[in-house]
């Protein structure tokens, strides 16, 4: 009996030995290989980095540049000309002071006293721009120019004070330096007539000039003799 016990305990422990190494490969022999090999198969993924296209900005060395403030011709007279028994003078005197009122009011009240009809309108031009009026300045110089710019050189008249009057209109006019404005020599306009209630404003468009008519009314008297017969 003790035997038989002994037998009942072996053979459960024989199984459990059988069954642990059925299908293992435990007890497999060197001829056949049972055992799974496990074969990790590694897949390199290569994966192409797209990179976002990188905008430069390429800088050009910047150039300097300089500022040029174009110069700017103001009204100005130079002191020197004088013609001091002339109309023109005094005019120039009023502006060389930068007294405008007091300049037209003489040119004004002197006008038809001028040495030339040009300077009429040439002087307005002058008193236009000491008041700041460049638009009626450039139409009394259009009016001068048509008249004629010509001027005596030398001593005598008005041509020193007329030259220097051309010479500051013509600067803030046409923005050029006194320095380039030419006189051109020669013999200036002259009044049609000596009489000063006669003559034109240059002016203006209105006929200022008054013409003294004389009318001569000559009535024929017959004369009637009457003979008396006795």
């Amino acid at each position: 009996m003790v035997a038989m016990d002994g037998c009942r305990r072996i053979i459960p422990f024989a199984l459990v030995i059988v069954i642990a190494g059925c299908g293992s490969g435990a007890l497999s022999g060197p001829g056949g290989t049972t055992a799974d090999t496990a074969t990790a198969t590694i897949t390199t993924g290569t994966s192409e980095a797209t990179t976002a296209p990188v905008h430069t900005t390429t800088t050009s060395p910047q150039k300097k540049t300089t500022a040029t403030t174009k110069r700017q011709y103001g009204w100005s007279l130079p002191e020197g000309p004088t013609s001091p028994t002339t109309n023109e003078d005094v005019i120039y005197r009023r502006l060389l002071g930068k007294a405008c009122g007091e300049a037209q009011q003489e040119l004004d009240r002197t006008w038809s006293g001028l040495m030339s009809p040009r300077n009429a309108p040439l002087y307005q031009a002058a008193v236009d721009l000491c008041g700041g009026r460049t638009s009626g300045a450039r139409s009394m110089y259009g009016k001068a120019a048509a008249l004629g710019l010509q001027m005596h050189q030398g001593a005598g008249g008005s041509a020193a004070v007329d030259c220097a009057i051309l010479r500051a209109v013509r600067s803030v006019l046409d923005q050029i330096a006194q320095e380039s404005v030419r006189c051109t020599p020669g013999t200036p306009p002259r009044w049609p007539t000596e009489d000063s209630f006669a003559k034109d404003d240059p002016r203006t468009d209105v006929v200022e000039g008054t013409t003294t008519t004389t009318t001569t009314t000559t009535t024929a008297s017959s004369s009637s003799s009457s003979s008396s017969s006795s």
